[in-house]
């Protein structure tokens, strides 16, 4: 698109006001960064009137600012965020913060700011803050040693934030702010996560390992020590001559602590999205979900239109609201649709239920080709959003995503179900250990139902529960993959068929991520009680002293199910050029949050493996071992 603003955009601008419009893409966040792709994202923002992009992200396994050969995963949590004092150390930090790390950051910052200079745009970015800094720092300075502020169970030594109450730490942050903002001045606004993904404040009440901190601050006011903090910052991007929106936000953080911060804040500095004067940050939001935190990955392109039609409504609907940020976030692979779902609601952005859903009914005309066929599409997407709904009631010890840690995190979807898990040798590990999100010590716990470092997914209740869930789940997506093939069967238009011929294969492939959760489940619960012996009825009347052990049946049945599975999920996976699940696209992408670049390799060596052990069933539970056996002797005999 050129700079020439597009009726489009002229609508758009029109509908928004006053108001800015903040557009995000997530590229699944460890994607490297790509000009032509962004460049692209950027055109498409500008066209529906993108005030400001969200930029900044890293892959999170870039640079050396984490051990780097991954070693300890739980660093992979803040290793994509362009925090202040990794992007422009001071030069009391250079000697512990890698400078080289620190360039290849600016130079991704600098490009992506280069493309979206000549349309005007500004950015906003998100890191974690206060994070931890190299352990040489406080070795240097114990001053600064501020909050440990790890999740121990995942994390293979200490990690602490530096002390925002000492005045030199201060200092340190408003001298980066200061740089950053000379050298990115179109970046006016920050949102820190603190006490999680290692970063922390001292003295917080929800940190990882507890309230903690430095003794001698122990006492200070909350309020003051998070608000002293957050205007060193603000007087750094002074410093540039930038106005710069700062918010900080912490999960579970009580009233009295938000609200001791508040008070002491002026309209530019916001806690949880709130600032001094009671003014929220945005006003409305809308997404097409999908991306590395929802419910389906590592399924990608099953975004909810409907969702984010109602969303858009209230993005584009009142031109007179009262100024404010809103914004909308993409995943990258769903762009095409974004477009039409968009261009749809720019044109007529209306409101209600009934506007929605005759919006996407035009939408899904556009994409069937047919009026006769929109319908059923937009069903579809009702159908697959209701899956997606009952998977996230899988809910164990505080998440509900269970596909994207299970599934990628702790690689389920490529580690082999074999009767004896604790005997597999190195190499038949080898394609997924070391990408396990766990400790090293835990890296050889044969269990799957040790997730993030923590026993889920145990006992007969959640068995059945995951079970049926995982069922309901499988059940809907299967027909709706069914009447999207039949949908792209019937089009009038074939230059329309293959994108939702790819669309059904997503479809199946979360219903196939569906099955290997819930084979999973049942796998393991199959092990655990594998001990206790489990005697089925004769079957072969005609030997009255055959031995039928259940427990050979049932594993075998159930890892049978997941050899078709993994079967069925191949054929999706090779039937399309495009993916049609999230995985690397390079070596050095693979992460713990992604799988690996030859995806089908992995599960196919999956195959492998549980085929080379498939007889070790009937070697433990033998299914037909004739009882042969000398009656004991009796009286003088």
């Amino acid at each position: 698109m050129s700079l020439q603003q597009s009726s489009i955009q002229q609508q758009a601008k029109a509908l928004l006001g006053a108001r800015s419009l903040i557009m995000g893409i997530n590229q699944q966040q460890d994607a490297v960064f790509d000009p032509v792709v962004f460049h692209r994202f950027v055109e498409f923002a500008v066209e529906f009137g993108a005030t400001h992009l969200d930029i900044g992200a890293l892959p999170f396994r870039y640079g050396t600012w984490v051990l780097p050969d991954n070693s300890d995963p739980y660093a992979s949590w803040c290793n994509h965020n362009p925090s202040v004092l990794r992007v422009c150390p001071p030069e009391a930090l250079q000697p512990w913060v890698p400078l080289a790390d620190a360039h290849r950051i600016r130079e991704m910052l600098s490009a992506q700011l280069a493309i979206m200079r000549p349309y005007g745009l500004k950015a906003v970015c998100n890191a974690t803050e206060p994070m931890w800094l190299p352990e040489g720092v406080y070795r240097a300075h114990p001053r600064w040693r501020g909050p440990q502020c790890e999740l121990g169970r995942i994390a293979a030594r200490p990690y602490f934030a530096p002390s925002i109450d000492e005045p030199e730490v201060l200092a340190l942050y408003r001298e980066a702010m200061c740089e950053y903002c000379t050298l990115f001045p179109e970046i006016d606004q920050f949102s820190f996560l603190t006490n999680d993904s290692g970063g922390g404040i001292s003295w917080s009440p929800t940190s990882y390992p507890g309230p903690n901190g430095p003794p001698r601050w122990r006492h200070r006011d909350a309020g003051a020590r998070i608000a002293g903090w957050l205007h060193a910052l603000q007087q750094g991007a002074a410093d540039a001559g930038v106005r710069m929106r700062l918010n900080v936000w912490g999960a579970g953080w009580p009233a009295h602590l938000v609200e001791s911060v508040r008070v002491k804040l002026d309209e530019d500095l916001f806690v949880k999205w709130v600032n001094g004067k009671g003014e929220s940050m945005g006003v409305a939001a809308a997404g097409l979900s999908g991306g590395l935190w929802s419910i389906s990955y590592p399924a990608i392109g099953l975004g909810d239109p409907v969702s984010f039609i109602e969303g858009l409504q209230q993005v584009y609907h009142n031109p007179h609201a009262d100024v404010g940020r809103t914004s909308i976030s993409l995943p990258a692979g769903d762009l095409e649709l974004a477009r039409s779902v968009m261009t749809a609601c720019v044109e007529e952005p209306g409101t209600g239920m009934l506007h929605a859903t005759a919006t996407a009914l035009r939408v899904a005309e556009t994409l069937t080709g047919a009026p006769a066929l929109a319908e059923g599409l937009v069903s579809v997407w009702q159908q697959v959003q209701r899956a997606q709904t009952v998977l996230a009631q899988l809910r164990q010890k505080g998440f509900t995503l269970a596909l994207p840690f299970c599934l990628v995190s702790m690689r389920w979807l490529v580690r082999p179900l074999v009767p004896q898990p604790d005997l597999l040798t190195p190499e038949e590990t080898a394609h997924y250990r070391d990408l396990m999100f766990a400790i090293e010590e835990q890296k050889d716990d044969p269990h799957f139902g040790l997730v993030l470092g923590k026993g889920v997914f145990r006992g007969e209740s959640v068995m059945w529960m995951t079970r049926w869930c995982c069922q309901e789940a499988i059940n809907i997506l299967r027909g709706a993959q069914s009447r999207v093939n039949a949908i792209a069967k019937g089009s009038p238009d074939a230059t329309l068929a293959p994108r939702l011929r790819l669309y059904a294969a997503r479809i199946g492939a979360l219903a196939c991520l569906a099955a290997t959760v819930k084979n999973t489940v049942m796998y393991q619960y199959a092990l655990d009680i594998s001990p206790q012996p489990q005697y089925g009825y004769n079957p072969m009347d005609y030997d009255d002293n055959i031995i039928y052990d259940m427990r050979a049946l049932n594993l075998r049945k159930i890892a049978r199910e997941e050899l078709d599975n993994i079967a069925d999920l191949l054929d999706l996976v090779n039937a399309h050029d495009e993916k049609v699940i999230e995985h690397a696209g390079a070596p050095d992408e693979e992460s713990v949050f992604k799988l690996g670049v030859d995806v089908a390799a992995g599960l196919r060596r999956k195959m492998e493996i549980m085929l080379e052990h498939w007889h070790e069933y009937e070697h433990l539970y033998p299914t037909t071992k004739v009882w042969d056996f000398e009656p004991e002797p009796t009286g003088n005999l």
